[in-house]
């Protein structure tokens, strides 16, 4: 009987913003096969932003491995708040497990999953946690919302974690990502580089689709299902 595996590879961009204020975490188990994930985008352009970003994405992905992936968030939140840092950052988490028939994620913030399904269809998994969603939520708009889609309402270090699943058997590949790669990058896009077989090609695809003069800094985390 084969065991389904999970090829990762992760690429950034800076883009226009003075630091990278993105970090990810991926944290594995040889005996057991999980394999951890954990994207976070620091909120502002600054030092204590990369800082926010680099300490949760690690307490994360090394809590979620061992436990799961919303417990890797309150791991991020309790770093964050014994570090003294006082910025703040989104964040998406995900366990890979063979021995369980769900992929679980946990995240708060603009940090988006998608999956590539075995029949090529895109998902999105998760929902912004921002201003602009919630207007939408409750009203008749549909489209963007500029001055309101970039306020975040949930945060690694505010109000409670959400959590959700995608089915392993019928998923190919994965994506978690930073809003630099999900607001400046096309579904066509997102398809091709979720059906690269290298998934650090894939990851490298869509961080150059963002742009090294992007508007924002920009993480690809892909991973690539595979039969061993």
């Amino acid at each position: 009987m084969s065991r389904t595996a999970w090829r990762v590879g992760g690429a950034q961009r800076q883009g226009r913003r003075e630091v990278q204020a993105d970090a990810f975490s991926v944290g594995g188990d040889r005996a057991t096969g999980r394999i951890a994930v954990a994207v976070t985008d620091g909120i502002g352009d600054t030092s204590a932003a990369a800082d926010a970003a680099e300490l949760t994405a690690g307490a994360a992905a090394t809590t979620a491995l061992a436990s799961t992936p919303e417990l890797g968030c309150l791991g991020a939140r309790s770093k964050l708040a014994a570090s003294g840092v006082t910025a703040d950052a989104s964040i998406v988490t995900a366990l890979f497990d063979p021995a369980h028939s769900r992929i679980r994620i946990a995240w708060a913030g603009l940090c988006r999953v998608y999956a590539l399904t075995t029949d090529g269809e895109l998902q999105r998994a998760t929902y912004d946690h921002s201003l602009g969603e919630r207007i939408r939520h409750h009203s008749a708009q549909s489209g963007p919302l500029p001055m309101y889609d970039r306020k975040v309402t949930r945060t690694v270090a505010r109000h409670e974690f959400v959590t959700t699943s995608l089915p392993a058997r019928g998923t190919a590949s994965v994506l978690l990502c930073t809003d630099g790669v999900s607001q400046n990058v096309t579904d066509q896009t997102t398809i091709a580089a979720l059906l690269c077989d290298d998934p650090y090609n894939g990851a490298e695809l869509l961080a150059a689709a963002a742009g090294i003069d992007g508007p924002d800094n920009a993480t690809a985390i892909v991973l690539r299902r595979s039969a061993c």
